[in-house]
C-alpha cells in the first residue's frame, strides 16, 4: 500500500482525536481506526466510505459541510456518506465504526499495542482520500483535465458505444462542453460520440456550451449539425440559456440551421 503524505490531506489529519481525553469507548474507537490504516488497501471503496461517515460523525456529529459540485464525485460520495446519518450521536457513530472495522476484519482485536510516540491521529478521514486518490484516474478524469492525449489513447481502447452516462445523465460529451475544451470536444464527436444526447435535465452538450459562454464550443456543435432547438425540462433551448449576446449572435449567424 502506498503512504499518503501530509499535503494530501492535512485538512484532514488535524481531524484525529486528542490522546489526553480518552475514555473507553474512545479507546476501542482510536484503535479500531489505527488498524483501518493498516487493512485500508484490502477494503472495498464502500467499506471506507461507510467508515469516513461514521468517523466524520463520530469526531464532528451531524454534517454541517456544503454539498460539493456536481463535478466533484469524489468529494460528493464522501459528503454522502456522512450526510446519510443524519442526527447520529456521537458515540454511536464510534459503537458503529467499531462494528464495522470487526464486520471487516473478524480477527482484529482491541489487544494490539500502539508504539511509544505513535499518534491516534491520523484515521479512515485520510484513508479514504488516499485510497481514491491513488486509484487509477479514468476516462472522465482526463477529460476534465482536458489530457488529450490520455483521452485519445483510452477511447481507442474502447469498443463499445462511448455514450458513457455518469452522475445526473451526463455523459462525455456533456464534460467536454461544461469544460469548454473545443479539441476534446472534436475528437468526442469524431469518435462517435452523440452530441445530441440529453442529460437527466433534458439538456445538451449545446445547452452547457451556451450558458457557460464557450463559444468555441457552441460554434463546432453548430457546424457539426447540433439539433438546436431541443428544449429542457424547463422548457428552454440553448440559445435561451446562453450566457450573454455574445453566444446569442453566434446562433443568430446560422441561419440556415438555427430558427430564431
Amino acid at each position: 500500500m502506498a503512504t499518503a503524505t501530509g499535503d494530501d490531506f492535512s485538512d484532514l489529519i488535524e481531524l484525529g482525536i486528542e490522546v489526553g481525553a480518552e475514555d473507553e469507548l474512545t479507546v476501542k474507537f482510536n484503535k479500531c481506526a489505527r488498524h483501518v490504516q493498516v487493512i485500508s488497501g484490502s477494503l472495498s471503496e464502500h467499506t471506507l466510505l461507510q467508515l469516513y461517515g461514521f468517523y466524520k460523525q463520530a469526531l464532528e456529529g451531524p454534517c454541517n459541510a456544503p454539498k460539493p459540485s456536481w463535478y466533484d464525485l469524489k468529494g460528493k460520495a464522501k459528503w454522502e456518506a456522512w450526510k446519510s446519518l443524519g442526527e447520529l450521536e456521537r458515540n454511536e457513530a464510534k459503537n458503529r465504526y467499531i462494528e464495522q472495522v470487526f464486520n471487516a476484519d473478524p480477527e482484529f482485536s482491541f489487544d494490539l499495542k500502539r508504539d511509544k510516540g505513535e499518534s491516534w491521529s491520523v484515521g479512515v478521514s485520510s484513508l479514504i482520500d488516499h485510497q481514491i486518490l491513488s486509484s487509477e484516474k479514468d476516462l472522465l478524469d482526463y477529460i476534465r483535465e482536458g489530457d488529450l492525449t490520455k483521452v485519445k489513447c483510452l477511447l481507442s481502447q474502447l469498443k463499445e458505444s462511448k455514450n458513457f452516462i455518469y452522475q445526473d445523465g451526463m455523459s462525455l460529451i456533456h464534460y467536454a462542453a461544461d469544460v469548454g475544451n473545443v479539441e476534446l470536444l472534436d475528437l468526442l464527436i469524431n469518435e462517435g460520440c452523440d452530441m445530441n444526447l440529453q442529460d437527466s435535465e433534458g439538456q445538451t452538450a449545446l445547452h452547457y456550451a451556451s450558458s457557460c459562454g464557450h463559444a468555441e464550443c457552441v460554434l463546432l456543435l453548430l457546424s457539426k449539425g447540433a439539433v438546436f432547438d431541443v428544449k429542457d425540462t424547463d422548457g428552454y433551448t440553448a440559445l435561451d440559456v446562453a450566457s450573454d449576446n455574445a453566444i446569442k449572435m453566434l446562433f443568430s449567424k446560422q441561419p440556415e440551421k438555427v430558427a430564431i
